[in-house]
């Protein structure tokens, strides 16, 4: 007798569209997360000393904004004039708002990050790896998906020039959020599970 499988996804709450994501800033690059957590620091370590520093030439008012609660000494270390370590802050809303794009650069880690799908809900132009979208079903270009420190910097590249593309990409990752991981669609997800349905 096979068993009925049910998957009952992350619940992402979906802010407000005026609180969304401006698109405006060309200039900011920005993390989210706990920066204690080792694929954390593992992933932004590896952005600021491989792939930053070869979008400066051509970026030169380029800012990476590392957002997150206890930065491991190892990120402290990555302050710059250009990269920005904040520590604790009291909502990553307005770094949401005004990010050019958000990143989630993991080379470790698994399952679905958090960190993605809200900067998603935002409407935000999120880049990550294949690590970064594990547990996702990205098949319209919702978010950018780079492997390997070139790809990064010649996505980044395009996207930082191409303010369309940004705003047409977090549009539909806000609709992949809304569509798959709302409350009304993991509440739906949910009942089906204990109706046995």
């Amino acid at each position: 007798m096979s068993e009925r499988i049910y998957t009952v996804g992350n619940m992402v709450k979906i802010p407000d569209t005026t609180l969304c994501c401006k698109h405006l800033n060309s200039c900011e690059i920005v993390f989210v997360g706990k920066m204690d957590y080792e694929p954390n620091v593992v992933a932004v370590s590896n952005f600021v000393q491989n792939i930053f520093p070869l979008l400066l030439p051509v970026f030169p008012d380029l800012k990476f904004i590392v957002v997150g609660t206890h930065p491991d000494m190892k990120v402290r270390r990555l302050k710059s004039d250009r990269v920005i370590i904040t520590g604790f802050v009291d909502s990553v809303e307005p770094y949401f708002q005004n990010a050019a794009i958000v990143i989630a650069p993991m080379l470790t880690g698994a399952g679905i990050q958090n960190k993605i799908t809200q900067a998603m809900s935002y409407g935000c132009c999120v880049a990550t790896t294949s690590i970064g979208a594990e547990g996702l079903s990205i098949r319209n270009n919702e978010i950018a998906i780079f492997n390997d420190d070139q790809s990064w910097v010649d996505g980044l590249s395009s996207l930082l020039i191409n303010f369309d593309r940004r705003v047409k990409m977090g549009l539909a990752a806000r609709d992949y959020v809304i569509r798959n991981l709302s409350y009304e669609n993991i509440e739906k997800q949910f009942w089906l599970f204990m109706d046995g349905k």
